[in-house]
């Protein structure tokens, strides 16, 4: 599989290039680009790996990534499944920013414009009520057309800019140490533990997928995503337990194995590292 810049030719004769995605199932390798890039999930969900941030999504799921930020969506298993009938829908947004010169980005009477670039650089998230304005004006985006596109584009990054209401996902650290040649074998990484989370992934398996002895993998996996391969596993097997504890005909002993782990002190000391809470906690939560 070929690393995948989206629509860059077409992209690059646009300001503002915007389109409607209906598909069977999210299919796209792990990729970066140069233009800034908006998602809006309308029917979909799986998980989302942006930098080395990695969050399960939904219907509503909307996020801005920067400029040359790797970043994949899959989506659940079921629907990569031959007889699978979930639709899979999303309004994706590129622009580019060179329009606006730097003089008038870190102008003084918009500083608000600068940090927000800044945060979008490390991938954001946005909710509430921020979000549901985004969406309306989104789809008037989608529909218009030249100036008036860019109107409703400044708009959005305008609402942004100043309700505050989105979260970064990227550690502020992060850069990508990413080539293109080099986005091949991260995918077929990255591809071959999303098919095989939920059952025991040997080390030595994944380094042989990537030509290499378990020990130069291990290197090479946490200079690429800033985080050791064990760890990145556990958070994907993490995301997928969160979803499963919204069933409530699931016993705990049963999320965990069909999360992917063995023993649910494993399951629990993993759960609570990476949400700050137990899965009970969890649990109780959802109910608030």
């Amino acid at each position: 599989m070929q690393p995948l810049l989206l629509e860059t030719n077409t992209v690059q004769r646009h300001t503002i290039f915007v389109k409607e995605i209906n598909v069977k199932n999210l299919s796209n390798p792990v990729h970066f680009h140069k233009e800034y890039e908006m998602v809006l999930i309308t029917k979909s969900k799986g998980r989302r790996i942006v930098g080395d941030s990695i969050e399960n999504f939904e219907e509503g799921d909307l996020v801005l990534i920067g400029p040359n930020l790797p970043h994949v969506m899959y989506n659940d298993k079921s629907y990569y499944e031959p007889d699978n009938k979930q639709p899979v829908s999303a309004i994706v947004t590129y622009f580019r920013m060179d329009w606006l010169n730097e003089e008038f980005i870190n102008s003084k009477e918009i500083p608000q414009l600068h940090e927000l670039l800044q945060d979008i650089g490390r991938g954001i998230r946005v909710f509430g009520d921020t979000q549901k304005q985004v969406i309306l004006l989104l789809k008037e985006l989608l529909a218009s057309n030249g100036l008036r596109r860019i109107i409703h584009l400044l708009s959005i990054i305008n609402l942004i800019s100043e309700t505050k209401e989105y979260k970064c996902l990227s550690s502020i650290g992060y850069t990508n140490p990413h080539n293109q040649k080099d986005m091949q074998r991260i995918n077929k990484i990255y591809a071959h533990i999303m098919d095989n989370f939920t059952a025991d992934i040997s080390l030595e398996t994944v380094a042989t997928l990537a030509n290499m002895t378990p020990s130069a993998f291990c290197k090479y996996f946490k200079g690429r995503t800033q985080k050791t391969f064990t760890n990145f596993v556990n958070e994907v097997r993490i995301g997928h337990a969160c979803k499963l504890l919204f069933n409530d005909q699931l016993s705990m002993t049963e999320i965990c194995f069909l999360s992917g782990f063995n023993n649910l002190t494993n399951f629990n000391r993993n759960f609570k590292q990476c949400t700050k809470v137990s899965p009970s906690e969890f649990k109780r939560n959802l109910k608030i």
